[in-house]
């Protein structure tokens, strides 16, 4: 895929929510991303930036544990930069428990360099290390 830059190199701070725990393991930019749903399921659409704008992709990984109860609805997840600007993305959570580790690509579209400080999953707060945005 060309045009991707990895920003990131080590995992961020895992957090526990509703018995599941995440951790942002990168982000990448890029023109085009996919919207696949978290975890990745039968859901390949695709969507490409406009000028001026890159896709803020950011990599988290998840564990489900014992505590999660399957029947869990998560909110779509948001990123928020470093002026405080808030980022929606078109990714769903579906089926999340059906699979005990899982990864995601989660992507946001954004003005060209724009600096993330954080991704929220629900009422979970997951910090963009210095880095890796």
């Amino acid at each position: 895929m060309g045009g991707v830059s990895l920003a990131a190199q080590s995992p961020g701070k895992m957090v526990t929510y509703k018995g599941l725990e995440m951790s942002v393991a990168g982000v990448e930019r890029a023109p085009t991303a996919s919207l696949k749903d978290c975890p990745p399921g039968g859901n390949t659409v695709n969507a490409t930036s406009r000028p001026g704008e890159e896709f803020a992709v950011v990599k988290v990984t998840f564990k489900v544990l014992p505590a999660f109860q399957p029947n869990t609805m998560l909110k779509r997840p948001v990123v928020t930069d470093e002026s405080g600007k808030t980022y929606n993305t078109a990714v769903s959570f579906v089926d999340v428990g059906t699979t005990p580790e899982f990864a995601c690509a989660i992507p946001f579209r954004v003005p060209t360099g724009t600096m993330l400080k954080s991704l929220q999953i629900d009422a979970a707060t997951l910090e963009i290390p210095a880095g890796k945005h």
